[in-house]
């Protein structure tokens, strides 16, 4: 069901407030519901609406009791998400004005089902995303790898340079401890023209709800076999997405991106070009005739990368990255590119990403107990599989690497299965678990891992295939050795185990 005008309008009026002469903000409050809350974009949005005003509940099949969706301190208590565990009609008030659910909720949820039967407006993520980022001056960073920690670099540089601005990641921030707000350094939430980031996914062509002042394409590749057959789909959903960036915006993409060609008939927006991290230092201040922005004096320390930034062959700043890996350079570089079409200036940008933290889940060190570091990592495409494991290599020089990996969905564990074979190369050791297969074949799965794993032995790799998530805990703690790097990858739930081991440790410490 679309949003109802009436209901539209209290959303995008003052926040979502309905501006009535004798009616208090918190009278005006909406009350929200969110089927599937526990999500990644969907913990980003309940943050963006408690910051709004809203008043939140929830519900999600994985609640995590000890774990609290939303600590901002600052918060009303009385506006903390509340998630029931499982999903159920009993868990839907009855004095809901609004239902969200993510894309993962079908139809014929009880939840859903008992909302239409109320007459309670119900709308995806996605959707009701849409609505609040088209009513801003929205900022878009899409690609298939990337967009997290990118959509967070940018965020960050905005808020710490005193923009108004809200934000809707895909991770937590680290160094701010959520992963969504709402107008941050806007002393009013009628600002219209204040700007909203949004990571932009391509998955079933969500990106397309979305009609930014501002975009980053920061890279195509195939992937989500499930909704696009071919690269040539893949290429005809960004194509379009960029097609919907306004005519007075800004798109900055990658200069070596084959959509490129595409671009010109069907993008409106001033186009600029970024250039890829190489296996050398850049083309520095020669890259004017390649792209608009590059890097140059490329340094890559054990705790840091120094790099500049240079803008059309001059120099534009220069950073100090506490993040590993040259993906993450690149990142920096769009994150910068973003921030300067936003109107910040290079001092603020350069300044905010080096001080930037990273997100959890992209290359977030646990901890290291008795000479044992864990590394958690979401990675689960073979880029970002072989882009991890190379800065897992600079950083940790040569430590014993032990990966364990969780592929994700059978579907692209068999269409990658080359690729995936031949990414870890930089690992001494690796463990597959299970794959992580919501509504896939059992059977199938079993069989897609036994034949990664044979490819990855076949590639040269020392490979061995555990029956759980169990066994992998069992394992860490039986052989894991001092000065080993112990890296966990996987879009699933592979991430429970480095901090069920740190529990485990630490327990033992104080026992």
């Amino acid at each position: 069901m679309p949003l109802e005008s009436p209901m539209r309008k209290r959303l995008l009026q003052r926040g979502v407030f309905v501006e009535q002469a004798g009616v208090s903000a918190s009278d005006a409050a909406l009350q929200v519901h969110l089927i599937g809350a526990g999500g990644a974009g969907m913990t980003a949005l309940s943050e963006v609406l408690m910051d709004l005003g809203c008043v939140l509940t929830g519900s999600d099949l994985n609640v995590e009791p000890e774990r609290p969706r939303h600590s901002n301190p600052l918060s009303n208590p009385q506006r903390i998400l509340r998630i029931h565990h499982g999903h159920d009609a009993t868990h839907l008030p009855a004095t809901a004005d609004l239902v969200v659910f993510s894309p993962a909720i079908s139809a014929d949820n009880p939840e859903r089902v008992a909302a239409e039967r109320l007459g309670i407006p119900a709308v995806s993520y996605v959707e009701l995303l849409g609505v609040l980022l088209n009513q801003k001056t929205g900022i878009c960073i899409a690609g298939t790898h990337g967009k997290t920690t990118t959509s967070a670099m940018t965020a960050s540089i905005l808020r710490e340079a005193g923009v108004a601005s809200s934000a809707a990641i895909g991770g937590e921030v680290i160094q701010y401890g959520r992963s969504g707000w709402g107008d941050v350094n806007s002393p009013s939430t009628v600002e219209s023209d204040s700007l909203f980031v949004v990571e932009a996914c391509e998955y079933r062509r969500h990106f397309l709800q979305f009609r930014p002042r501002i975009a980053a394409i920061l890279n195509v590749e195939v992937d989500h076999f499930d909704c696009f057959r071919t690269i040539d789909d893949t290429y005809e959903a960004f194509a379009e997405f960029a097609s919907q960036i306004q005519p007075n915006g800004t798109l900055i993409i990658r200069a070596d991106c084959p959509l490129i060609a595409s671009l010109k008939g069907q993008c409106q927006a001033k186009v600029e070009t970024f250039l890829p991290v190489t296996s050398t230092s850049g083309p520095g201040r020669n890259a004017a005739a390649c792209a608009d922005w590059a890097i140059s004096s490329l340094r890559e320390e054990q705790h840091r990368t120094v790099f500049d930034v240079v803008r059309q062959g001059r120099t534009f700043g220069t950073i100090e990255l506490l993040l590993p890996g040259r993906h993450n350079v690149e990142n920096a570089l769009a994150a910068i590119a973003v921030a300067h079409a936003a109107g910040v200036s290079p001092d603020a940008a350069c300044d905010a990403v080096s001080q930037f933290q990273g997100v959890r889940r992209r290359f977030e060190e646990i901890g290291t107990w008795d000479g044992v570091t864990l590394v958690d990592d979401y990675a689960h495409h073979p880029t970002a599989v072989r882009a991890t494991l190379a800065a897992s290599r600079k950083k940790y020089g040569d430590r014993r690497l032990v990966v364990a990996f969780q592929p994700h969905q059978v579907s692209r564990t068999l269409q990658l299965m080359n690729e995936f074979a031949i990414s870890f190369s930089d690992a001494d050791e690796v463990l597959l678990v299970p794959i992580f297969a919501a509504r896939e074949n059992t059977e199938q799965a079993e069989a897609a891992l036994a034949e990664l794993a044979r490819c990855i032995n076949l590639a040269g790799c020392s490979v061995e295939v555990l029956t759980s998530l169990d066994q992998l805990q069992a394992t860490l703690e039986d052989s894991a050795q001092p000065g080993d790097v112990w890296l966990t990858l996987g879009a699933g739930n592979i991430n429970r185990i480095p901090h069920e081991f740190a529990r485990t440790v630490q327990r033992n410490y104080t026992g």
